[in-house]
């Protein structure tokens, strides 16, 4: 199947997203010198995986004071991008190289860290809080060990589009397309929750640039897709598409209920942002 316009809403939606929340909150933390781990990954062959504690690392150069060129280090100091084959997967906060790489190298490095993790989920609210199996990021459980790779890890948000809709709009077969977008927001404390809640409150009558399918960032190893030659900036990306803008007709925040609190299965705060998404063009075309 061919890419569609819900395919590219989304996808334009969740760069969006991650861009405004780490630029508008500074919702990252910087980390230098920390230990990597080897282990076996069954899904990935003739690689050498070391794995750092934290997912994910932010990979967006627009957020200046971010690391979003991780530095990574070996026995013999620095390592360049490509040496010993190193693909960096920011998703799951770790670098690969070639199997000729030792597993007992020492490999150690710098990089940017999300405040809070962001995925697209097909699962509504319900399943999302109740079915849950989240594992808590190691800069708060200070468990120094790699991260298992795929897991989701929280503090996270997760998106997801619940309706659209088709509006006329104009003569000849404009129509306004209004689609709601749910974010889900996890957090370790109700600072964090109380952050991210009052920035995307904020975020009504925002726009933000419908960009294809294909301009993802990431590639299947979860690295900056090698098209992007000068590295991922949001802005510049966003920037190619001067005229093909979405609008945020509206934003609502709330908090989870009282009554749902028993059935959280972490020590975790939970709130709601639900985003109308208005974007008007001929879809009978």
């Amino acid at each position: 199947m061919k890419p569609t316009y819900q395919h590219r809403l989304l996808t334009s939606f969740y760069m969006w997203f991650d861009n405004y929340l780490l630029l508008k909150g500074d919702a990252y933390k910087n980390f230098q010198g920390t230990d990597f781990y080897n282990y076996a990954d069954e899904q990935i062959t003739n690689k050498t995986v070391f794995g750092s504690p934290y997912k994910q690392w932010v990979y967006d150069k627009s957020i200046a004071s971010a690391e979003a060129v991780p530095s990574i280090s070996g026995d013999d100091g620095a390592l360049a991008a490509g040496e010993s084959g190193m693909i960096v997967d920011y998703e799951n906060g770790r670098v690969l190289f070639d199997d000729s790489v030792s597993t007992s190298a020492n490999i150690s490095g710098g990089y940017s860290v999300k405040n809070f993790n962001t995925y697209v989920s097909n699962q509504n609210e319900e399943s999302l809080i109740i079915e849950g199996k989240y594992k808590l990021n190691a800069r708060y459980t200070r468990e120094l060990t790699y991260v298992q790779p795929y897991e989701e890890v929280v503090p996270a948000v997760f998106l997801s589009t619940t309706t659209t809709t088709n509006e006329p709009f104009a003569f000849g077969g404009t129509d306004n397309t209004i689609t709601q977008i749910t974010a889900v927001a996890f957090a370790e404390n109700t600072y964090q929750l109380d952050g991210v809640l009052s920035i995307f409150a904020d975020s009504s009558k925002e726009v933000f640039k419908n960009v294809p399918y294909t301009g993802a960032p990431l590639d299947e190893f979860g690295d900056v897709k090698s098209s992007y030659s000068t590295g991922y900036d949001y802005n510049n990306v966003a920037n190619n598409y001067p005229t093909d803008i979405c609008f945020i007709q509206n934003t609502t925040v709330s908090k989870i209920s009282d009554r749902m609190d028993k059935f959280i299965p972490l020590p975790l705060y939970v709130g709601f942002m639900d985003f109308e998404i208005n974007k008007y063009r001929n879809p009978r075309q």
